[in-house]
Parts: C-alpha cells; sequence; structure tokens
C-alpha cells in the first residue's frame, strides 16, 4: 500500500482535526476535551511550524500527521513533537517512522539540531518504536488531577499575603527560581504563545511577588507553580492553590496539573498533601540530529 506523505500549511489544520479525532477515539488517556479550539491554541502555544509539520494520505484522505513546534531548548533550536496521530486501521505500518524521517532533512535546513517528544509510560510499543528511530529518555514526568472539592488546603501562608492577577511580563523574573526546566508544553516560551485566556496569579508579600500560579482555562491545567527560593516553606505555594480553589468558577470540578519532574520531591509531597492524585507517568524523550 503506497501512501503520500506531504509538508502541510495551515489550511490542513481542518483535516489534521478530523484526523485527531478518529485516532484518539481510543486513547491511553481521554481526549474527547480536544475541541477545534483546543488542537489549534494548543498548537500555537507550542509553536507549531505547519510548514515543517507532515501529513500521510491515502489517495485523498489524510490517515496520519506530526505537528512540530520549533523553539530554542537548552541554547539549542529543536523541535517537538507536538501531536502525532495516525488512524486505527492504518497502525503498524511503520507510518510514524516515515513521517519522521520525512520531517528531518527539512529540520536539519532550517538548524534544528534535536527532536524532543512526550509519551505515556505505559504505551510501550511507542517508547520501544522512539528507542529503535534512535531516541533516549531523558526524564520522567508525573502527571495528576485535583478534585476541587477534595482539595486539602491545610497550611496556607500565615504571612500577610495578597493574591492578585499579574500579566505574561511578569513571568520573567521567576526563571531563576525555577529548579528544572519545565517541559515545552509548561515552558514560560509556551506560556507566552497562548492566543488566548491565560490566567497568572503573583502571591505578594509587602509589595514583593514571592509566587505565582499559571492556569490555562482552555485546557484546564496549572502549567506552573513556582516560588522564590527565599519564600519557600511559608506556605505560599498552598495559598496560590487555596486561591484558585476558591475562585475557580463552578462548572471546573477537577483541575489537571501536568509533566512534573519526578525527581522533585519537594513538588510531590506537596501535591500529596494538597490531594493531588497520580494520573498518568510520561517519559521526555530525546533525539540528535546532528
Amino acid at each position: 500500500m503506497a501512501f503520500h506523505y506531504s509538508f502541510l500549511t495551515r489550511d490542513h489544520f481542518p483535516l489534521v482535526y478530523r484526523t485527531f479525532v478518529e485516532a484518539f477515539a481510543d486513547y491511553y488517556v481521554d481526549a474527547s476535551y480536544v475541541t477545534r479550539e483546543v488542537l489549534l491554541n494548543r498548537a500555537i502555544k507550542n509553536g507549531v511550524e505547519f510548514e515543517s509539520s507532515v501529513g500521510v494520505f491515502d489517495k485523498k484522505k489524510m490517515v496520519g500527521f506530526t505537528i512540530i513546534g520549533i523553539d530554542v531548548w537548552n541554547d539549542s533550536l529543536s523541535a517537538f513533537d507536538a501531536g502525532t496521530g495516525i488512524i486505527p486501521a492504518y497502525k503498524g505500518k511503520g507510518i510514524a517512522k516515515q513521517m519522521f524521517d520525512f520531517a528531518v532533512p527539512r529540520l536539519r535546513e532550517k538548524g534544528v539540531s534535536k527532536f524532543l517528544l512526550e509519551v505515556i509510560q505505559a504505551n510501550e510499543p511507542a517508547v520501544r518504536a522512539y528507542r529503535k528511530a534512535g531516541f533516549v529518555i531523558t526524564r520522567e514526568f508525573d502527571c495528576f488531577e485535583l478534585n476541587i472539592e477534595s482539595a486539602n488546603l491545610y497550611a496556607a501562608s500565615k504571612l500577610p499575603l495578597e493574591v492578585k492577577p499579574l500579566g505574561k511580563s511578569g513571568l520573567a523574573e521567576f526563571s531563576e527560581h525555577i529548579d528544572w526546566q519545565p517541559s515545552w508544553e509548561n515552558s514560560f516560551a509556551s506560556i507566552e504563545r497562548i492566543p488566548d485566556r491565560v490566567e497568572i496569579y503573583g502571591a505578594f508579600v509587602e509589595g514583593i511577588c514571592g509566587g505565582l500560579l499559571v492556569y490555562y482555562p482552555l485546557i484546564n491545567w496549572i502549567m506552573s507553580l513556582v516560588v522564590k527560593r527565599e519564600y519557600r516553606r511559608k506556605g505560599i505555594a498552598t495559598s496560590l492553590v487555596s486561591h484558585f480553589v476558591k475562585t475557580s468558577p463552578s462548572d471546573v470540578s477537577v483541575v489537571k496539573l501536568i509533566n512534573v519532574d519526578h525527581s522533585d520531591e519537594g513538588m510531590l509531597k506537596l501535591l500529596e498533601k494538597l490531594r493531588f492524585k497520580l494520573t498518568v507517568k510520561q517519559y521526555e524523550m530525546e533525539c540528535s540530529l546532528r
């Protein structure tokens, strides 16, 4: 069976979404929340360049796609698999590898030196396939959900805190207080690219912003929870989550927090105390294109 591989344009997006719905109808995690708007805005957030992304066609029908984001990552121009989907009847035919191989020459022409992706650890066939293609595991991520009614806001700060909205310009001063690099999905660069509403809250102590929480309503994710080092262990993170819980819309019963570095024991303990529940474990994987 011969397939046609081609680079995409923004005009292909309706086809990409239609293929996504069919490809992820029975995925490891529920993808039913991914509307056309969610998929497009998440692609924008992740820096997707459609001209470097790939579609595969059986005659005129799109049967698979890989949409690829490009940005500077660890001081190197890098690519990110922002979404790969293949219609079930076409899986197991080597299409994912062929799409990757098709994209690599163009990525190299652009100066891209490495390719990153995230994969659910339980998806063992995909992990094996990525290893075979040259990818190595770089980090483990834990993903969580918080039931709003069950949140344990056990020790909000006793400091004279004021939690109030921040603009995206408030992110920059927290970059040096991050203990590990956020995933591509949650990077400050991704937050900056969000094309619609994002809620950023700062916790102020005597006029100084000591911590922040970033929430993206469209996908219902807490994307960042950071406290400056000199303000840690003072209940600021709990106060930020408490503010979010108390002010969240009535139709939000559960909120997600994804891609916490599994090595961050302090954050994992905090989330456990707040009653976040572990839902999915992921690998971050990387392949050199040099």
